[in-house]
């Protein structure tokens, strides 16, 4: 189970932080909430070759997939950390969502617009939006998935009906894209 918080601000010696805790099914009256079940989560750590076509997410994503027992278009959600245009196209092709080589096609066909696309996608606005560079990068990433799920995002990007959403993030250096994470959340 994933529970989420962020501290009181005022009352937090940092600037800014969130924190998610994780937690036996069982627990799931405890915080009923704010909870939900990780299908699957994975990551993937591809030992730094150089590849700017193909990422640790090919990895971290099919078998975070397979342990959740479902399919990239079964996802009625996705927050993908997106650092740079490629970090994006790279991760939506490498995930499943759409072909290798076709990840700009799929993007500039609208695919990724909230309330018309096959894939509503980064509803909190992204990194240049909300996160970058001196928020809480990635965890972000599980933040709005989390809120979608709730139904309690921005009413102009909600996800009607959102059941099942992932939340992923890639790291390490820009050629090498050597460390992914994925993690499929629903709601039941």
């Amino acid at each position: 189970m994933i529970t989420l918080g962020q501290p009181n601000s005022s009352d937090s010696v940092c600037h800014d932080a969130a924190v998610f805790g994780v937690t036996a099914l069982h627990r799931q009256s405890l915080t009923a909430r704010c909870s939900f079940p990780a299908l699957g989560s994975r990551e993937h750590a591809s030992g730094g070759q150089i590849d700017l076509v193909t990422s640790a997410a090919s990895i971290s994503g099919l078998c975070a997939f397979a342990e959740a027992g479902v399919k990239p278009s079964d996802i009625k959600y996705a927050s993908i950390y997106d650092s740079f245009t490629i970090t994006v196209l790279v991760a939506l092709e490498d995930l499943g969502f759409c072909e290798k080589g076709k990840g700009g096609a799929f993007v500039a066909d609208g695919n990724l617009i909230s309330g018309t696309g096959k894939l509503p996608f980064n509803t909190d606005g992204g990194g240049l939006c909300n996160n970058h560079p001196a928020n809480r990068g990635g965890m972000t990433k599980v933040i709005e998935a989390v809120r979608q799920l709730r139904g309690e995002a921005h009413p102009a990007v909600q996800v009607p009906n959102c059941d099942l959403a992932l939340a992923h993030g890639t790291g390490g250096s820009l050629a090498t894209r050597h460390g992914s994470a994925t993690l499929i959340l629903e709601r039941q």
